[in-house]
């Protein structure tokens, strides 16, 4: 988020001992480093209405449950690639980028709403069955070095391959980038931990998601479904 420019920070940007909060305005996602006062985490979620989610540390959980009683708070593991060659050939015509002229109708309106967000900020791989895009991977986020993998695959088109041929190829075109990916997964969905493991990604750490009481459940950049 502090290198996309879109990033609002609250709190200390220091060395030592960072402490402060940085919300991005269009995702309404909340990342919380260190230990930061309270009335900073309370403004950034403030910021958001309905309060968006907010990620921490495994370290700060306990401190960041003090600042929002009555959140939900769930661990998520992350995972880096091993090796690259366990991923999957693509098929020719498998597998395409989505096109600025592509028509979003007749998708979920939170999924549209997801994707033209993605599409100022990353390429977006579209999975293919018969001509039609029904998944969908790109890059949520990105640093020097990584970049996080989103992926969506539509009701009715899972275990079919799809999310796993999207992920190949997105993990194929931002390597020309230099750039290595990582997989988040909360611990509840299984089916995307399951797709991770069979990708070749391997668990490498641990943050915790918070959500509003009665908000419903969705990963950070990954999808709900499976491949």
């Amino acid at each position: 988020m502090l290198l996309s420019g879109r990033g609002e920070v609250f709190g200390l940007l220091e060395d030592g001992e960072p402490r402060f909060v940085v919300r991005d305005p269009e995702d309404r996602l909340v990342s919380i480093v260190g230990y930061p006062a309270e009335g900073e985490i309370l403004e950034a979620v403030t910021r958001n209405g309905d309060g968006g989610v907010v990620i921490a540390q495994l370290k700060a959980a306990s401190h960041v449950a003090a600042a929002l009683p009555g959140w939900r708070a769930v661990r998520a593991t992350l995972h880096l690639l091993g090796d690259a060659d366990r991923l999957p050939r693509v098929p020719a015509g498998s597998v395409r980028l989505l096109e600025p002229s592509d028509s979003l109708d007749g998708l979920p309106p939170d999924l549209r709403s997801e994707l033209r967000i993605a599409a100022g900020r990353s390429p977006i791989a579209a999975g293919l069955e018969d001509g039609r895009p029904v998944s969908f991977c790109y890059a949520a986020a990105r640093t020097e070095s990584l970049w996080d993998i989103s992926i969506d695959t539509l009701e009715g088109f899972r275990r079919r391959g799809c999310a796993t041929r999207c992920v190949a190829f997105m993990v194929r075109l931002m390597g020309e980038e230099g750039l290595r990916p990582v997989w988040g997964a909360e611990e509840w969905n299984r089916a995307s931990l399951g797709l991770a493991a069979r990708l070749g990604f391997s668990p490498v750490d641990e943050l915790v998601v918070f959500r509003p009481a009665g908000a419903p459940w969705r990963t950070t950049g990954t999808s709900t479904g499976s491949g």
